[in-house]
Order: structure tokens, then sequence, then C-alpha cells
């Protein structure tokens, strides 16, 4: 199963073919592809948004609205019809509309596919924030992404659920590998010490490990004559 299929899901957008998904609080949903049809500027969009909100005082609309046009650099897009934007502005409309609900629960599929650098960082210290009242369930093939938001990974392709522990700091290892099994392999030999590996390209990989068993991977990718290309804290 799929992560968009597995978003959907949670946030009862489809039906599961058998069993029950059950959650006592409202979500919010931004997905992986925003329609692009819409006729609507920004802020026409993003003022149906907030007015549809009615836990949102009537008089704070345009102050709501302003913080998240500056939060995202969006102020001169915002006369702009959404079916005219970039696809990286248009994913900034996407993740405000998600933020905007008044939900318990927000729910992110792939939201930095587009971000522009500055926006990304903007975007991650937002959700530090919002992590100390709100559940975050987001996708990300992004490597580098900090542990100081995320508190459990789901990993897709072999369906483990790991805790990241905020006492122990992490690195990236990016590898050379021609391997066809590499992941398999590598999870098999650190078990224990690897929060996630993500293929970056035909040849490379990324492995994210907790530094504290960080020395021991490395021995071990030695070990398994993998040239390893960098090495650096996240």
């Amino acid at each position: 199963m799929g992560k968009s299929l597995t978003l959907k899901l949670i946030s009862k957008l489809q039906l599961p073919s058998n069993g029950n998904i059950y959650t006592d609080s409202k979500i919010s949903y931004a997905p992986d592809t925003f329609p692009k049809n819409i006729k609507v500027t920004v802020k026409q969009f993003l003022l149906f948004i907030i007015n549809s909100n009615n836990q949102i005082n009537k008089k704070q609309v345009h102050t709501i609205l302003q913080k998240y046009l500056d939060l995202f650099y969006l102020t001169e897009f915002q006369d702009l019809k959404l079916h005219r934007l970039s696809k990286g502005t248009l994913q900034k409309v996407n993740i405000i509309q998600c933020l905007l609900a008044d939900a318990d629960i927000l729910i992110f599929d792939e939201p930095f596919s587009g971000l522009d650098n500055k926006s990304e960082k903007r975007f991650i210290n937002h959700l530090k924030q919002l992590v100390k009242t709100k559940t975050i369930i987001l996708t990300a093939h992004d490597y580098n992404f900090e542990n100081t938001v995320v508190t459990h990974i789901l990993n897709l392709d072999d369906y483990t659920f790991k805790s990241i522990s905020k006492q122990d700091t992490q690195k990236l290892i990016i590898v050379q590998s021609h391997k066809q099994n590499h992941n398999n392999l590598i999870m098999a030999n650190n078990e224990d010490s690897i929060v996630s590996t993500i293929k970056i390209s035909d040849n490379k990989l990324a492995i994210q490990v907790y530094k504290s068993k960080s020395n021991l991977v490395i021995q071990n990718l030695i070990n398994y004559n993998y040239e390893i290309i960098e090495v650096k804290d996240l």
C-alpha cells in the first residue's frame, strides 16, 4: 500500500476494503497534488478557507491571512489566480489551506515537494511549534529532514515503525551502491542503528542513523564494500 493511499485512509477520504479506522479528532489534509484549475486568486481562496472556520474571530481574518502570506513569501502573489501559479507557489497555498483548518491532526502528503529553501525552513520552524499541541503526519522523501520535528517514522517499504529519541541526534551517510538489495542488507546488519534508508538515485543511497551508532554503521558499510561519499550531522 502506497503512502498517498495510506494518508487518504487516515483522512477518511477513502474507505478501507476491510476493517475500520477510528479517530475522535478533526483532520485537515494537504494532498500531494493540489488542483490546478481553480480560477480564483490566492487571496480569495484563502479568505474562503478562513471564513469557513467558525472558530476564527472574524475581526482577525485579515491578520491571519497576512500572517500566512508573510510566512510563505506569498504577499506579492495574493492577487494571482491559482491556475496561473507555479508548482512551488501552489504548494504553499496547499500547505496554508491545511494549516488554516481548526484540526487536531494535520496530514501533509509530500509538503516539501517544490518548496524553495527559505519557505521550507520557515515551514519546518512552524511545524516545531505546532507539534506541541497537534498531531502531524507527513510523507517526505527529503533525507535531510530534521528529527526535531519527527517523533516516529513508518517505513512503507519494509513496514517498520520506529520511535525517534530526542536525546540521540542523527547523522546522514550517503553511499555509492550498485547492490540490488542494498536496503535489506543494510537494515539487517544495523537494525537498531538506522532510522531510515532512502534511494536518492540509481547508485546512491542516503542512510539516516543515530549518531551514537554511526561508527558501527560506517564500519559495517566498509565491510560490505560500500563507498562512503559523505557523512554529516543532522
